[in-house]
């Protein structure tokens, strides 16, 4: 993600990247082994809507020498506490179908994408080049990481069937990120909206969304210290379940969502429920642990508005 085009992402306001990396500007590694055929991961990574789910914004791609393509990350150009772009732009350098994948433009860095499979396994690996002066490559590295988790989640669905499961990376500690889960004020920025949330076991909590008559309620079922928070969840018929986990990782917090009891059909809701049926709920919680991540990258600052 060229730091150039991708001004949805600016450098965190403090670099966590050592002198001694910073002087060597190494390029960027990041890889991944999916639970999926390589045939189907490469379908995923050139295809505009799969790519859209996992960057939450509009995608052109066309994965033809030649031709441009335009990622763009909606939530963080909504959430940063400034006004940004959010929008990779750049061209097709070169494909080997099923394979490689050569991204980039004039005067940004090169990135190339590579799968490769074995039976019902692949491994996808993005290298990005060390780009201009100044580049914080940490911020990136953290970045792809991301990215390939989510597109590791999105084509390995959880076992449950009636269970929506996502994941992203948080730069936050653990014990940070549940803190931030448990408190009012942060709920609503988080929304955008407003929040009560009695923070101990039985405890209710109530989320109100900013400029909509959507609302969510019902009680902590459960609080592991560090590690995970468990939610009923009454705006649902039956009553549903919303579990928070957060693990320690190199980049921060691995956070896992998993909202249980939704089954594949319509959802018996109430008028006010945040989402109509299993699709919503999905964008919906996508567009939350995005805006977690914002809040945490950016010092703990969020554009409400």
């Amino acid at each position: 993600m060229p730091a150039e085009s991708l001004r949805a992402m600016p450098p965190h306001p403090v670099s966590t990247m050592p002198a001694q990396r910073q002087r060597a500007r190494e390029p960027i590694v990041e890889q991944l082994a999916l639970a999926v055929p390589a045939e189907r991961a490469w379908q995923a990574l050139t295809h505009p809507r799969t790519i859209g789910d996992i960057v939450l914004g509009p995608v052109e791609m066309d994965s033809r020498p030649g031709r441009p393509f335009v990622w763009c990350w909606g939530v963080w150009e909504k959430s940063a506490p400034r006004n940004v772009e959010g929008c990779w732009r750049g061209t097709v350098l070169d494909v080997v179908p099923g394979a490689v994948l050569v991204l980039g433009g004039a005067g940004q860095p090169t990135v190339v994408w590579t799968i490769k499979g074995q039976g019902t396994s692949s491994l996808v690996t993005v290298v990005q080049g060390e780009g201009p002066a100044g580049t914080d490559l940490e911020s990136f590295r953290y970045r792809w990481a991301d990215f390939l988790l989510k597109l590791k989640t999105l084509l390995e669905p959880p076992g449950l069937f009636d269970a929506l499961y996502l994941r992203t990376l948080v730069r936050a500690t653990p014990a940070d990120l549940l803190k931030a889960l448990l408190s009012g004020t942060t709920m609503g920025k988080l929304l955008p909206g407003r929040a009560r949330v009695q923070a101990r076991p039985q405890g209710r909590f109530e989320w109100q969304w900013k400029d909509s008559a959507a609302r969510a309620a019902g009680r902590i079922l459960e609080f592991e210290k560090n590690h995970r928070l468990t939610l009923s969840w009454e705006a649902t018929a039956p009553v549903s379940e919303v579990r928070i986990e957060a693990t320690r990782t190199p980049y921060g917090t691995v956070v896992s969502l998993v909202h249980l009891n939704l089954g594949h059909g319509t959802l018996g809701v109430a008028a006010s429920s945040p989402a109509r049926d299993r699709e919503g709920y999905r964008r919906l919680w996508a567009r939350w642990l995005e805006r977690l991540r914002c809040y945490f990258y950016y010092g703990r600052k969020i554009r409400t508005a």
